[in-house]
């Protein structure tokens, strides 16, 4: 997206509602009117948090790195993909000083990711430029997801994490997704990638069992083993989601089999996922009993955490 266009969405937001933006765009992509009175669709229940939702807990761990804090203090630091810089600006950025393989992004969207596998081969003034326009971008004004509205924007400098070193590409998973509803894991939509750059996305559920629903990508119907760290992963994230009805908590398994989290995500795709058969909408929908926080203010997060019990004493 160029400047001029993100301005023109920005001005948008002045003349078109949350609610008529979202239900056209839902519209047109889904292909079914939504009902945000009364939303039994996951599709639909992800639009009522964004237009409804005020809980602050969304804004504070979509921040890539308010979000550390939590994960350190729930699963562990250990967990965390080592951080090598924070940078406010891209001028700041001295690649001389950068080891050989390193991941740019910014704190406070998605999408503006630059990864650097070879500094002789990285071209750097299109990765400035890029991530130059991720931070002035808000990305409330694209998608309007209100919980990124807020968040101050950074850029993180990360280890780059060689998921795919000497193995089947096709055999390893890119993303474990696990989708968790009332803080429980259910299903985990899994990514892959083939050697000649094919996408796919199956949903297993807890037990490594393949899922009859693909989410927008078509499924691998090739076995995949389930990786070792499968169980482990569920475990970590049923801790991370305890405080929500439903939250997705994503990580990265590592060449190693090291687990490191990626994100926990609130509006998966906007509220726009193509889910087929359209049944699995309202199935997943079903399995989410939304509970609405009308006041973004608490007496204290800390103490909404951990009355939670999901905070390890400091």
């Amino acid at each position: 997206m160029k400047k001029a266009e993100y301005f023109i969405k920005k001005l948008r937001t002045l003349i078109i509602s949350d609610k008529s933006y979202l239900t056209k765009k839902f519209t047109k992509k889904l292909n079914y009117r939504p009902d945000f009175k009364a939303p039994k669709s996951f599709n639909e229940k992800v639009n009522f948090r964004m237009l409804r939702d005020k809980n602050p807990l969304h804004a504070q761990f979509a921040d890539k790195i308010a979000v550390r804090d939590y994960i350190s203090r729930t699963i562990g630091e250990e967990y965390l993909v080592p951080i090598i810089a924070y940078y406010k600006n891209v001028d700041e950025i001295n690649i001389d000083k950068l080891p050989e393989r390193f991941v740019l992004k910014c704190s406070h969207d998605s999408g503006s990711s630059v990864i650097c596998r070879n500094k002789a081969q990285f071209d750097w003034l299109k990765a400035k430029n890029k991530l130059a326009l991720h931070l002035i971008k808000n990305l409330y004004y694209i998608t309007r997801e209100r919980h990124y509205k807020n968040i101050p924007a950074q850029i993180i400098c990360e280890e780059y994490i060689d998921l795919f070193a000497n193995k089947n590409r096709k055999l390893i998973p890119e993303t474990c997704r696990v989708h968790c509803f009332s803080g429980k894991p259910v299903y985990v939509e899994v990514d892959y990638t083939d050697k000649f750059g094919t996408e796919y996305i199956n949903i297993y559920d807890i037990n490594w069992q393949l899922q009859p629903v693909t989410f927008g990508y078509p499924n691998m119907l090739e076995p995949v083993p389930e990786p070792p760290l499968f169980k482990e992963m569920l475990r970590l994230a049923e801790i991370l989601v305890t405080p929500f009805d439903y939250c997705r908590a994503d990580f990265l398994i590592s060449d190693e089999n090291t687990l490191y989290f990626s994100e926990l995500t609130f509006a998966p795709n906007a509220g726009r996922t193509v889910i087929s058969p359209l049944s699995w909408d309202f199935k997943l929908g079903e399995l989410w009993e939304q509970r609405i926080t009308h006041s973004a203010r608490y007496s204290s997060i800390e103490s909404k955490l951990a009355t939670s019990g999901v905070l390890k004493k400091k």
